[in-house]
């Protein structure tokens, strides 16, 4: 039974839980009971019992965009402002049901529009004129590659064990990186498109920074909105590291209760960013929001398509196809072309952005740079530069990677991709 307009009831039933706004919680409370996200059963765990409330608890929740929590009705008297009491400000919380909110009216569900003007990184770019690849090149940004994921692992252990962030060394990583994507676009990434089986998470996430920051450039994203892209995707995966080691570790298909732990991750990310006002709000909400979906279906706060920033959509796209082109432990690797498959199949389901997919293949083309294919002569190929918009026309090399036969397929309108392995 809703309580809206009448004072706040301390007599309730013990096992009651009510929504509270986070404003009206007293600082220098103790709790007696844990505090959760406004929500159902499986609502993340906010503050366990038996800390005391602080202010700068309170802010950091609002920076993650906490406006409601749920407080046991017996808890109302010790942990509410005083001054609340008498305020209409408290409903009864829906008790196991998380029905998902719609979007307000005066948010449009809408693409994200690609632009092309003099700031756009794009223009920085100088696309290969060449198909062939240079061996020394190839060999730097392999170098270059490795340096960067040992880097990433340095930072967010750091971050994770100390506490501290090492911001500078993470501008670093990333104004190297964009520095990289201009000197040789398909070197790039054929780097950050490998599969990630081992250094998990950080390779995860330094390889989902730079296939964001590819498809931002495609977009006609500026300089200063893929850094912040890139910080996001960068430091998003250190809230793994922040859950228990067996969630990480497990070797089969993970349970329920699991799940619900690991989907937490981006809540533990976004508490930790908070601390730090010199990390772009921006960078925060792609850490916190990647893993949204369009249709509200994602974690950790199921949020609809104008509810997650522009940014963050497009992490969300870079994140998911390197995630399953990577094994599991619970299942194996799929092949690049399928995955790619797997995202246009969900896009039409609606989960990711349209606009973000199709620079996604724009960016990788349809056969993604590293695949293998089979070509209608019966020869396997690797594809080794896309085409942009001809997405089915990648530039292939038979044989050995440097020294093989190469073909562009646009060019070469005999020969046509037949399959892939």
């Amino acid at each position: 039974m809703g309580v809206a307009g009448t004072a706040l009831s301390t007599t309730t039933r013990p096992d009651h839980w009510v929504a509270v706004p986070l404003s009206k919680l007293r600082v220098g409370a103790v709790l007696r009971s844990p505090i959760y996200e406004d929500g159902g059963p499986s609502s993340p765990l906010l503050l366990s019992a038996g800390r005391e409330l602080t202010e700068g608890q309170i802010r950091a929740l609002e920076a993650r965009g906490i406006t409601r929590v749920r407080v046991r009705s017996t808890e109302l008297a010790q942990i509410i402002d005083r001054a609340a009491l008498a305020t209409p400000a408290v409903t009864t919380a829906p008790r196991f049901n998380r029905r998902r909110q719609p979007a307000p009216n005066s948010l449009p569900a809408s693409s994200l529009a690609w632009r092309r003007d003099p700031d756009s990184y794009l223009t920085q770019i100088r696309f290969p004129t060449q198909p062939r690849r240079d061996p020394q090149l190839a060999q730097a940004f392999q170098q270059a590659h490795r340096k960067h994921i040992a880097a990433t692992r340095e930072v967010l252990q750091v971050f994770v064990t100390a506490g501290t962030l090492d911001f500078d060394r993470v501008e670093n990583i990333v104004v190297q990186q964009l520095r990289e994507l201009t000197l040789d676009w398909d070197e790039f990434l054929l780097c950050g498109l490998q599969p990630v089986v081992e250094n998990y998470p950080s390779q995860h996430s330094l390889q989902t920074a730079m296939l964001a920051s590819a498809i931002g450039t495609t977009m006609g994203l500026h300089k200063e909105e893929l850094l912040e892209l890139s910080y996001g995707c960068l430091l998003h995966d250190a809230g793994m590291l922040l859950l228990p080691s067996h969630l990480l570790q497990a070797g089969g298909a993970l349970s329920l209760s699991d799940r619900l732990q690991l989907q937490k991750h981006p809540l533990y990310i976004a508490d930790r960013l908070s601390r730090f006002h010199y990390v772009p709000h921006a960078a925060k909400m792609v850490a916190y929001q990647m893993h949204e979906r369009m249709d509200g279906s994602g974690y950790p706060r199921q949020r609809l398509g104008p509810q997650i920033h522009p940014l963050a959509r497009i992490a969300a796209v870079a994140d998911s196809y390197l995630a399953v082109v990577s094994p599991r432990s619970h299942r194996a690797a799929i092949e690049p072309y399928r995955a790619i498959e797997t995202l246009l199949h969900d896009t039409q389901q609606g989960l990711f952005d349209p606009s973000v997919v199709r620079a996604l293949l724009h960016t990788v083309s349809l056969f993604p740079i590293g695949s293998r294919v089979k070509l209608s002569d019966g020869r396997i190929a690797r594809v080794i530069r896309g085409n942009r918009d001809r997405f089915a026309q990648p530039v292939v090399i038979v044989g050995d990677d440097m020294n093989g036969e190469t073909i562009d397929l646009a060019q070469t309108p005999e020969l046509t991709v037949v399959g892939t392995l």
